[in-house]
């Protein structure tokens, strides 16, 4: 028996190429509208986050209650946005309260310059301009900060900052005059890294050391190091 069902009609090409053309539009639309709905979520939340604050307040993973900085990443993240770190060496908080490792050295390149805040149990101790500074743990607890002031880079301004800080610290002319001879010698001594150093000096109940440290090119670093 013949059947006589009708056969489906075959799609020309055009007609295909019109649906393909159809459905790549609506995928286009919508990975358009995700993007846009994800940029939005994201402006959404920068405004209302405390980066964009002007005045932003530490949340208690951030910053201590007393107002030391905490080292850890949401603690960097606020010291970083706030512009100004906090370390107390006359306090006994804990080097894991701070975020920090019981015993070691944690080095903290900023995202910006900001100011460094040393309280020392009297008159506070401030760098200004820090992007690089070292913070050294022991026995769950702080016991050194290492710190390179702006001022890294060449001989004047490096005599300049020290010279601003002997008459607090206590290093006589005589100490600078013999660290400018030694920092000279070192930089003519070409192809050889060294450090020479200033006389440890006690001030606000700290040992303060300063270092010059001389590349084997002959690029200067100071590095102030205050000891509880």
């Amino acid at each position: 028996m013949t059947s006589t069902a009708t056969r489906p009609r075959k799609e020309s090409p055009s007609a295909r190429a019109a649906r393909k053309n159809r459905l790549l539009t609506w995928i286009t639309l919508a990975i358009a509208a995700v993007i846009c709905a994800v940029i939005g979520v994201g402006a959404y939340a920068m405004n209302t986050s405390w980066w964009t604050e002007e005045s932003p307040v530490a949340a208690s993973d951030q910053q201590l209650p007393d107002g030391q900085s905490r080292f850890d990443q949401a603690g960097q993240d606020f010291f970083n946005r706030q512009g100004r770190v906090t370390v107390d060496l006359s306090s006994s908080t804990s080097a894991s309260d701070l975020g920090l490792p019981l015993a070691g050295t944690t080095a903290v390149d900023t995202l910006v310059p900001l100011s460094l805040d040393i309280r020392t149990g009297g008159e506070d101790i401030t760098f200004g301009g820090v992007s690089h500074f070292e913070i050294t743990t022991g026995q769950d607890s702080v016991t050194r900060i290492s710190v390179e002031p702006p001022s890294s880079g060449s001989w004047s301004t490096i005599s300049a900052d020290l010279r601003s800080r002997a008459t607090v610290w206590g290093w006589t002319d005589a100490d600078l005059a013999t660290l400018g001879d030694q920092v000279g010698d070192a930089a003519r001594n070409e192809g050889v890294a060294s450090t020479v150093s200033l006389p440890a000096v006690a001030s606000e109940g700290l040992s303060i050391t300063a270092d010059v440290n001389v590349t084997a090119g002959g690029s200067l670093q100071l590095v102030y190091t205050l000891t509880r």
